[in-house]
């Protein structure tokens, strides 16, 4: 048991205090500071509204679900308050107020039965098909055979960026006319094979012919004669998102981008999952939740046939 639940408590004192108390316990169960600052942050702004709406000092015991309930209603409608945002707020309530009963400063829950908010599905972030030409375009003019390889391996293929840096030479088998990537490190322990476009094929091919000798079977090799990192290739991929004029691309922006085209494009839901390595059809469907762009397309489209009549 901590220090803090053999202390003597006072339900009177100052809400600093309190809060101090209760942040330095969490601190003794090795919660990180960042977690800390965040809760003394919320339940300050918690106490300050109690104050402003009820008139009353902020003590644990005469806090009721009510209050709480105002609180979540305050955040929402006065505030407007993002659900990721009010949800960690009374989270922050619940693991106060959980301490609190446990230390005898509060008999009851008072967030026992209010319940978080809901939010709606947000869509990935992808790029719209003329910003990944954007970016393939860099990549040609400033780049090099192998990083157009990778970057085109993941436009074509929506692999994650660790598949595609555990890559062995063997995973790939291209034909003239087709090719075939074969992931075998996929979640769960899953491979699956992934059939190649034939800009990746020519990528790929053309990489293979200025390959750099290596012992090393990993399909695309750094400078040290070794297999190409993870992060290596997430940096190489912003940089050239950064030179194309393009915020926060990464690897994962790049598979996000082929699942939303491939569906956009016709392709049904078990297929786009498969392709993915997805377990779950769920995880797939996400990239049918539109887009703030696809948004504006319907409004813009309604907009169009309104002024053509």
């Amino acid at each position: 048991m901590s220090k803090s639940m053999t202390q003597s408590v006072d339900p009177r004192e100052d809400v600093d205090q309190l809060v101090g108390r209760f942040l330095k316990d969490l601190e003794r169960q090795e919660t990180s500071a960042k977690t800390r600052r965040a809760y003394r942050l919320d339940l300050l702004h918690f106490a300050n509204w109690l104050a402003r709406t009820v008139g009353d000092t902020f003590s644990p015991e005469a806090v009721t679900p009510t209050d709480v309930r105002e609180y979540r209603g305050y955040l929402l409608n006065v505030e407007h308050r993002q659900p990721a945002t009010v949800n960690r707020r009374l989270a922050a309530l619940r693991r106060f107020f959980q301490w609190a009963k446990a230390i005898g400063l509060a008999k009851e829950l008072p967030t026992e039965n209010v319940k978080g908010v809901a939010s709606s599905p947000r869509a990935p972030h992808w790029l719209e098909k003329r910003d990944v030409d954007r970016l393939i375009r860099t990549v040609e003019r400033h780049g090099n055979t192998r990083d157009l390889a990778i970057v085109l391996t993941l436009r074509h293929t929506g692999i994650r960026v660790s598949e595609l840096s555990s890559l062995r030479l063997g995973d790939v088998d291209i034909s003239e006319r087709k090719g075939t990537l074969t992931v075998r490190s996929g979640k769960g322990g899953k491979f699956r094979a992934l059939p190649l476009n034939v800009d990746a094929r020519r990528a790929i091919t053309g990489y293979l012919e200025v390959r750099p000798t290596s012992s090393d079977d990993h399909l695309f090799i750094g400078q040290r004669g070794q297999g190409v990192s993870s992060r290596a290739v997430e940096l190489l991929v912003t940089k050239y998102g950064r030179l194309a004029g393009l915020e926060d691309v990464t690897p994962h922006t790049l598979r996000h981008s082929f699942g939303k085209h491939a569906l956009d494009a016709g392709a049904d839901l078990v297929s786009v999952s498969t392709l993915l390595g997805h377990q779950r059809l769920e995880t797939t469907a996400i990239y049918t939740t539109p887009s703030k762009r696809d948004l504006e397309r319907v409004v813009e489209k309604l907009e169009q046939e309104a002024s053509s009549r």
